[in-house]
């Protein structure tokens, strides 16, 4: 280059640089504007005041706790119920699979969530047919796997114990109703089924005297938390509304070959729903430590390709920018998480066989009271 054509390069270069400094700011956009602060003594009454008013389904609601920022700002408890009373959360259990599934992961328990049913359960691949064998763990835990929802009935779990058969097997061999990966289909096959991936997972681990899935679940979930897993109920469960599965503590009923069901069957206490929300707020930490791979918490509250109310076993709701995942359960049951708003909200409900809260009967609570109030 010359120095005729460096000294031009200079005077551009100049002169560029005066009119940026002498152009006007670009418009900086008004801040926007703060909420007031939540009263939450007035949140509180309007909670009740919705229960009382709304559907009669709703007096089945036995608390309803708001964490934001980690502190319990309202533990609203109905009929005596305490935070050391345990309730059936029915699906709740399916997202406290998830979580499990993804700490099999990074343990290497589990290769990825690609693998088929054909590798992931190789002692039951008499029962499945070439479709169900290609049937993958993403696809069952995002509902995409085509299984039915419909549960076999209470004489099948009779026969199955009285004939020392395998449950397992029995929800292979009944097949796909839809083409796996291209329509959801919530399923209760398809959860139990995961949780027989996990326990086969720890039985090639294992060995002999392999772990249960209640047992890896307490190691890494439940002890790290804090959630009292004593005076357990575990056993086969047939009926969730009988003793002595009704009335227990803790508990995680299983079917009849041991394994803890995928699809339903804990009992947890309100407290113990705040704590598995709070970790999934702080991407799977707790107390400082790593709990869950935050990747994991990622995935598992992305909606899928099929729909975008599910991920991997959690359902998934809000705006991209404001999202909402939910751990959610037959009868009212829910975990929230609201990471832009830095909160938790639990709604634990007993249930009965013939009242039980339906989604709709919940919304003059969650869409009428809360929604507003912390979104």
């Amino acid at each position: 280059m010359t120095w005729r054509s460096v000294r031009w390069l200079l005077v551009v270069i100049t002169i560029l640089a005066t009119v940026l400094a002498c152009s006007p700011a670009a418009p900086q956009p008004a801040p926007a504007p703060s909420r007031p602060p939540i009263d939450y003594a007035a949140l509180e009454t309007a909670m009740e005041k919705a229960i009382a008013t709304g559907p009669a389904t709703l007096d089945n609601i036995r608390a309803v706790l708001i964490n934001v920022d980690d502190e319990t700002k309202i533990a609203h408890y109905r009929h005596g119920f305490t935070g050391d009373d345990h309730e059936h959360v029915w699906s709740v259990t399916k997202s406290v699979l998830s979580t499990l599934i993804g700490i099999a992961i990074a343990d290497g328990l589990i290769a990825d969530l690609d693998q088929p049913l054909s590798a992931l359960l190789p002692e039951h691949r008499k029962a499945m047919n070439r479709d169900v064998g290609k049937v993958t763990l993403r696809q069952l835990m995002s509902m995409t796997a085509g299984f039915t929802n419909a549960d076999p009935s209470r004489a099948t779990w009779e026969n199955v114990i009285a004939a020392h058969g395998d449950f397992v097997d029995l929800l292979l061999e009944r097949g796909l109703l839809l083409k796996p990966g291209q329509n959801f289909l919530y399923s209760d096959t398809s959860a139990h089924l995961v949780a027989a991936v996990l326990a086969a997972a720890l039985e090639r681990v294992d060995g002999e005297r392999p772990r249960t899935v209640l047992e890896y679940a307490r190691a890494k979930l439940f002890d790290p938390l804090g959630i009292n897993t004593q005076h357990v109920f575990s056993d086969t469960l047939i009926d969730p509304f009988g003793r002595p599965f009704a009335k227990a503590g803790f508990a995680w009923g299983t079917d009849p070959n041991g394994i803890e069901i995928g699809s339903y069957g804990l009992r947890l206490t309100a407290p113990d729903m705040i704590k598995l929300g709070e970790l999934y707020r702080h991407d799977g930490v707790w107390e400082g430590k790593q709990i869950v791979p935050a990747e994991w918490i990622r995935q598992a509250t992305t909606p899928s390709e099929v729909t975008p109310e599910y991920g991997l076993l959690w359902w998934t709701s809000g705006k991209p920018e404001e999202p909402v995942y939910v751990a959610q359960g037959s009868g009212g049951q829910r975990i929230a998480v609201l990471p832009k708003a830095r909160t938790v909200v639990v709604i634990l409900a007993t249930t009965r066989i013939d009242n039980q809260i339906s989604d709709e009967d919940l919304k003059p609570l969650t869409e009428g009271v809360l929604a507003p109030a912390l979104l």
